[in-house]
């Protein structure tokens, strides 16, 4: 019988790679978009060209900013959890049997 844990994996492997081939083509279409749009438009009419656009952050900073706060909840999230798990067992510590990736 294959191992809870292996087909977890695996299937956790191939939402990954499905979300990776979604990415890459929304990215593709986006710069496509992208392209076009900025070849048919007017120079007065690009971002760079409106009004008070350089007060404005940058957007990779804040995606930046974004994610680094997704990370830190992420963690307190599973720091939580793993508190939660060690409060559940009988003696106070983390389960006695740790899980390990077989070879």
């Amino acid at each position: 019988m294959t191992d809870v844990k292996e087909i977890t994996e695996a299937v956790q492997e191939q939402v990954l790679s499905a979300l990776r081939v979604g990415q890459t083509a929304i990215v593709e279409g986006v710069r496509t978009l992208s392209d076009t749009i900025g070849n048919i438009t007017p120079d007065a009419l690009k971002t760079e060209a409106l009004p008070g656009m350089d007060s404005l952050p940058d957007p990779k900073e804040l995606m930046s900013i974004s994610f680094d706060f997704a990370e830190a909840l992420l963690n307190t999230q599973k720091e939580f959890a793993q508190s939660l798990l060690a409060a559940a067992n009988p003696n106070g510590s983390a389960p006695a049997k740790p899980v390990t990736k077989k070879s």
